[in-house]
């Protein structure tokens, strides 16, 4: 089987490893993406991008891989406010790697719709080559579903161009939660975009609400053991609504990255198991460069397995052969992004 990997992201160039987080998190980042961590730490962003190419030139299932910037914050009127030094890509950073690896590099731009010309930047690079866009308003704190970005939405459709719109808990990246859940692209939908709920729409750490209960009365400790449970009931709201989503909108899908981590990763046997009436709707993604560990998400796999998996070198071939153990080599999952892009 061959796929493509439709979330995949690139390091700001300036990167430093300096966060707090980054420091602790270093030598399982490069292990888990192939890369020495010396080299990491010396060369940086020069030897995440020889990993990555190099992954994906040397993956058994993935060809291809859809690398998505971050714009970004820009306030009402027109004026960048933040980038993000760790995660903030530019689309010239994709533009660039996708010239010197069109083979393995599908490019998306990512353009905040505060942007004075956001506009003129979408016609940009949509005639440059760009086969989509990437959306994480969490980061700059908008509301999407505001009507002034109905022009915005429109012009992404005169191009035909899908939309990958941020679900779900944030960690990577500051975030406000009130634009993580799957509501955030109802503009974009009615517009008749095509749009993409990264990561299923699902938080890392899932919530249900019984009917009638508000979240000042909810007990807590067990909201929290719903986590270990797979019982879909209590897989939290957010999943349904997406499913839900899928079922309703033509123009919906919906990917699959970031979901072998932490509790996510439990859905997916119930994704892959009882809910085939959306696999049509499913894409394959890892949100590379994210490392994940078989070993220690939650599933349903057993110690031997688990093992057997975190012992493959290549991540994006870890990812796949996790899902391997749940949908069909043949499944659909790996061929829908032919829906979205034009080769």
């Amino acid at each position: 089987m061959e796929t493509i990997d439709f979330h995949a992201h690139l390091l700001n160039p300036n990167v430093s490893f300096s966060r707090v987080y980054d420091k602790v998190a270093i030598s399982l980042f490069a292990k888990k993406l192939g890369v020495n961590k010396d080299d990491l730490l010396n060369r940086k962003y020069d030897a995440f991008v020889d990993a990555f190419i190099n992954n994906i030139q040397n993956s058994k299932y993935v060809s291809k891989s859809v690398v998505l910037p971050v714009d970004a914050k820009i306030d009402s009127k027109g004026r960048e406010l933040s980038r993000d030094k760790t995660v903030c890509s530019s689309n010239e950073d994709v533009l660039n790697e996708y010239k010197k690896n069109p083979n393995e590099v599908i490019p998306f731009f990512s353009v905040n719709p505060n942007r004075v010309d956001a506009l003129d930047l979408i016609d940009k690079y949509a005639k440059e080559g760009f086969k989509g866009a990437k959306f994480l308003q969490n980061y700059w704190d908008i509301d999407i579903n505001d009507d002034r970005y109905i022009p915005y939405f429109e012009k992404i459709k005169s191009y035909d161009l899908p939309i990958i719109v941020h679900t779900g808990s944030e960690h990577a990246i500051e975030s406000n939660p009130m634009y993580e859940k799957v509501e955030v692209a109802n503009l974009a939908i009615e517009i008749g975009c095509k749009v993409v709920l990264a990561h299923f729409g699902v938080n890392s750490i899932m919530e249900h609400k019984p009917f009638g209960v508000n979240s000042i009365m909810e007990h807590k400790p067990s909201k929290i053991l719903n986590n270990f449970s797979f019982d879909n009931q209590k897989f939290g709201d957010d999943y349904f609504k997406t499913i839900e989503y899928l079922e309703k909108h033509e123009n919906v899908y919906a990917d699959l990255s970031a979901m072998v981590m932490n509790f996510r990763s439990k859905i997916i046997e119930d994704l892959a198991k009882n809910q085939s009436q959306i696999h049509d709707k499913l894409l394959f993604g890892t949100d590379y460069p994210v490392p994940f560990s078989p070993m220690f998400s939650y599933h349903s796999l057993g110690l031997k397995k688990r093992r057997e998996l975190e012992k493959i070198q290549n991540p994006l071939d870890r990812n796949v052969e996790f899902f391997n153990q749940y949908f069909d080599e043949d499944s659909c999952i790996y061929t829908n992004w032919q829906k979205l892009i034009k080769e």
